[in-house]
């Protein structure tokens, strides 16, 4: 594993710390709540941070998909509560995605890590490990709406 991936797999693991304390204890009939009306709730955040997740193990070579991806895209409007997967599925979803993710990041290569990423796709630097990058700088922001909204449920802070 390059010195810069290995910042960002180490990024990866702290998210899934912070992941774990954010969602732990915070039960399931408080996940569709919402500080306000234009604001996600909790189950938004953690899909959108699963799908993304996703598509960085995608990236590396790992397969994975959910019936629900969809709801979770980037721009994608709320649906009735009902349409969404529950906590539980959620947060099995992160855990299987994790494992992926983990296994695909010390077997990239460099010159894998090095190739251009196709035109319109987010990078820091245009290539696949700038990718890998960007996906894990935008977890790290929602991750950290996870922390804020679990505090403003009521379940005390994730990190601190």
């Amino acid at each position: 594993m390059s010195h810069d991936l290995a910042h960002v797999s180490n990024m990866f693991k702290t998210n899934n710390a912070v992941f774990e304390r954010a969602t732990q204890g915070v039960p399931a009939e408080k996940w569709l709540e919402q500080p306000g009306g234009d604001s996600n709730h909790l189950t938004w955040i953690v899909g959108h941070a699963v799908v993304h997740r996703a598509l960085a193990a995608k990236i590396l070579g790992s397969e994975w998909s959910a019936p629900w991806e969809s709801l979770f895209a980037r721009g994608a409007k709320r649906v009735a509560p009902e349409e969404y997967p529950d906590a539980e599925e959620l947060q099995r979803a992160w855990r299987e995605v994790s494992e992926k993710l983990n296994a695909a990041l010390p077997k990239a290569s460099a010159e894998m890590l090095s190739a251009p990423v196709e035109k319109g796709k987010p990078s820091l630097d245009g290539t696949i490990g700038g990718s890998i990058a960007q996906l894990c700088f935008h977890e790290t922001f929602h991750v950290g709406q996870m922390s804020y909204l679990r505090k403003w449920l009521g379940y005390g802070q994730a990190v601190g």
